[in-house]
């Protein structure tokens, strides 16, 4: 029995997750890609709202190969226009119903007994009409497509039982007659003022038109309609709902249906629906979000998911927080590859500063977790690892609050990894022990690689320390390139190459002012 779009079976989706942001979402820059899809009105069509249980499925990576799969291919069949306007149209439908129908579960249960009246209750007759045909289209468009999805194909057959289901039927059948007999309320109004009264129509002459007939000299052109305020702060609504009262009076057995109506299906929508309504939103929020990248020609695949380090590989990976800020720039976005084949687990990146290191490190942890969540990641084709956590450490202001310097918190910040780590794990660390002698840093860099080696988790290292890049036959040596034409120029492409012995004399001189562009500078002013 279909539960969930986003998980294969109920047990797992009633699994714990995450309410916040995973420690590494700073680093990788994460909070940055998923910040337009967890704030209302971006123009995606639909909305995540923070603090929704949505937004848990955005901050807890999967560890199941087989609900990453699941995820994956009704994601990738609804990469299908037709199907994904038809989802979304009913996604739109829902979304407006359940607004309206909030409203009315508020008036009922407010304190101010006037709210709960035959107004407020022909209108959940009006939502539930709605409702019933929003169902009904969707379920009737699903039957005539081939889906090969088991996530869709199973809502598809959850819809075509529920819409003939005896409750669902009776739902409907009721409305219908009740619509008809409110259809066939006729009544008069006497007003004398203050006094108004209601009795049942018996032919007698409609006023209706001399009256409308009468003031059409005063009629301005239409304008479109703004309330200015709640049903509480409505003297017209009280008005109507005072009248509609006394109306029930005259018609007392068509109101008591009405009533009899309500009470029983005041909880007409179904949970199993509304949970597609919900989390189909992951989906589609996703691919509203990198709609304009894949117009821009950059490409995205769902990867192989690998559950050994065997062999780990992405073609043409990019930088997807980097692409999205620049995304109607019309500078190209640089792509990058890696490999990973046993015994090789840990790369680790040399080269000039500014060079497009760090950028690769965060497209490296960015499609390992977008991989975790079922979706497509940048790239045209990659095979990754199926982790259990990413740990990550970027370079930090030193904080002159605290007493330590800021190896020291290097090296905390370190060895707290170390002690999260598990061989399941990946490991991202970037530019760490620069406020240390090179010797220093060169015995401190041999015993992380010692620590990660052993560890067996792959793992990504940004280092100016050269000799780092042929530790051992589990690392891969790949460097940040520039021109052959202008050493100067930074072609952000990283390639699988020895180091060069010039890293750590670009750190040096960096450091005391005396790079290529830190001279090039003080000249020009």
């Amino acid at each position: 029995m279909f539960y969930s779009i986003l998980f294969p079976t109920r047990e797992q989706h009633q699994q714990p997750r995450s309410s916040s942001e995973p420690d590494c979402f700073a680093d990788l820059n994460l909070d940055q890609i998923f910040a337009p899809i967890l704030t209302e009105d971006k123009g995606f069509g639909v909305s995540v709202k923070k603090g929704s249980d949505l937004e848990s499925f955005f901050y807890t990576p999967l560890q199941d190969k087989d609900t990453i799969v699941y995820r994956q291919e009704v994601a990738r069949e609804l990469e299908d226009d037709g199907l994904r306007a038809l989802i979304m149209a009913f996604v739109h439908k829902i979304k407006g119903i359940e607004e309206i129908v909030g409203e009315i579960r508020n008036a009922i249960t407010s304190p101010l007994k006037w709210h709960d009246n035959f107004l407020v209750r022909g209108r959940l007759l009006e939502f539930t009409e709605k409702y019933s045909a929003a169902i009904t289209e969707l379920a009737e468009a699903l039957s005539g497509l081939r889906l090969r999805s088991a996530g869709l194909r199973g809502f598809a057959d959850y819809l075509a039982s529920y819409i003939k289901s005896e409750e669902f039927i009776e739902m409907c059948a009721h409305a219908r007659r009740l619509r008809e007999k409110l259809s066939s309320v006729e009544y008069c109004m006497n007003i004398k003022f203050p006094t108004i009264r209601i009795r049942r129509y018996e032919g007698q002459e409609d006023l209706g038109g001399a009256l409308l007939s009468a003031f059409s000299k005063f009629r301005q052109e239409d304008t479109e309609e703004y309330q200015s305020g709640g049903m509480s702060e409505s003297q017209d609504y009280r008005t109507e709902a005072t009248l509609l009262n006394m109306v029930a009076v005259v018609y007392e057995d068509i109101f008591a249906d009405l009533d009899s109506f309500f009470d029983k299906y005041s909880g007409f929508d179904n949970d199993t629906i509304l949970r597609f309504f919900r989390e189909v939103q992951f989906y589609l929020s996703w691919q509203a979000l990198i709609a304009p990248l894949k117009q821009k020609g950059l490409p995205f695949c769902y990867p192989a998911i690998c559950a050994d380090v065997s062999h780990l590989y992405s073609r043409d990976g990019f930088d997807m927080a980097l692409a999205y800020m620049n995304r109607h720039k019309a500078e190209p976005v640089v792509t990058n590859d890696f490999t990973l084949t046993a015994p090789e687990r840990i790369l680790v990146i040399t080269g000039p500063n500014q060079g497009g290191k760090t950028t690769f490190a965060r497209a490296f942890g960015q499609m390992h977790y977008l991989a975790a969540l079922g979706l497509c990641v940048p790239g045209r084709e990659a095979a990754l690892y199926l982790f259990d956590k990413i740990l990550t450490h970027f370079e930090r202001e030193e904080d002159l609050s605290t007493l330590s310097g800021k190896l020291q918190d290097d090296l905390i910040r370190l060895r707290d990894i170390m002690d999260k780590a598990t061989e399941r794990s990946i490991v991202i660390v970037n530019e760490i022990f620069g406020s240390t002698t090179f010797k220093d840093a060169s015995a401190l860099g041999r015993r992380m690689m010692k620590a990660l080696s052993k560890l067996e988790a792959p793992a990504l290292v940004v280092t100016f320390i050269d000799e780092l890049a042929v530790f051992g036959p589990e690392t891969v040596s790949m460097m940040s390139t520039v021109s052959e034409e202008d050493p100067a120029r930074r072609t952000f492409k990283i390639l699988r190459k020895p180091p060069d012995g010039l890293a750590y004399a670009m750190c040096l001189a960096t450091k005391h002012g005396l790079a290529y562009e830190q001279i090039s500078g003080r000249l020009a002013q």
